[in-house]
């Protein structure tokens, strides 16, 4: 399909730049020309609302010898190309998102090339680019089985509601804050299983603080990556630790949380 520059230009009339944002998708429809676009509206976390330029499609992505078409979709933000794009997997009801270091489980994709984006350097061939590399390491969609297509398409809705324009997760913090209530969260251990539970309930926003305690004496892995994130009301504490144990009989009570924590003596 041609692509049709006259027609996004109009799409794009309220864009800072808009002609240098239709030059580098001229060169995104390049490489990647079966991309969709489209204009839809944004919900932001503070409940802002913005109509956008979208675009939807698969790129390729080889893992363990086979070769798997991985749906996108990019928010192209209207001060682009100063501002990245946000960016976010689009699974069918067959396909589970895997929660990791660069996808959350709402499926927003973080990488270093988002944190680190500088026009004009970054660009969005280079953006997935690194994007296909990073899930080459590590795929972030699954198959489902029949029994749990079900429970896939109530959460495909929940995500289509926060990537496509409708959040109940303001609504649901500004409950909280009429009530004065602050929901607190310490995910202990800083290795990939925490960094994992770190993301799945930053994303899902059920946290008012949210503190990542590491426990490790190393610097490298886990924590080092979640620092390229930037995720709000998330605080990264390392060091050491002290359990006070206050319920009755705590000499079990103790015994049983440091034998399941495995934590040293």
């Amino acid at each position: 399909m041609e692509f049709d520059c006259e027609g996004l230009r109009r799409l794009l009339g309220k864009y800072t730049f808009r002609d240098l944002t239709v030059e580098e998708l001229k060169n995104v429809n390049r490489f990647f020309p079966h991309f969709r676009y489209s204009m839809d509206t944004y919900v932001f976390k503070d409940s802002s609302q913005k109509d956008l330029l979208n675009f939807t499609g698969t790129i390729p992505v080889m893992y363990q010898g086979n070769t798997y078409n991985i749906p996108i979709r990019l928010w192209i933000l209207d001060s682009h190309p100063f501002a990245p794009p946000i960016c976010f997997l689009k699974p069918t009801a067959n396909m589970g998102i895997s929660v990791g270091k660069h996808v959350d489980a709402k499926g927003r994709i973080y990488l270093p090339y988002l944190q680190n984006w500088s026009h004009p350097k970054s660009v969005i061939v280079g953006l997935i680019k690194e994007m296909i590399a990073k899930f080459q390491e590590e795929l972030p969609l699954y198959s489902l089985s029949s029994s749990d297509e079900a429970r896939q398409v109530d959460l495909l809705a929940y995500i289509a509601k926060i990537t496509e324009g409708v959040s109940d997760i303001n609504s649901k913090n500004w409950v909280n804050h009429e009530h004065k209530t602050v929901n607190k969260i310490t995910v202990v251990g800083g290795g990939e299983l925490g960094i994992a539970c770190t993301l799945a309930i930053s994303a899902k926003g059920i946290a008012d603080r949210l503190v990542l305690l590491d426990l490790s004496e190393e610097t490298k892995g886990g924590v080092m990556d979640l620092d390229i994130f930037s995720l709000p009301n998330v605080e990264i504490s390392k060091g050491k630790y002290f359990f006070i144990i206050l319920n009755m009989p705590f000499i079990l009570e103790t015994g049983v949380t440091f034998s399941l924590g495995n934590l040293p003596e």
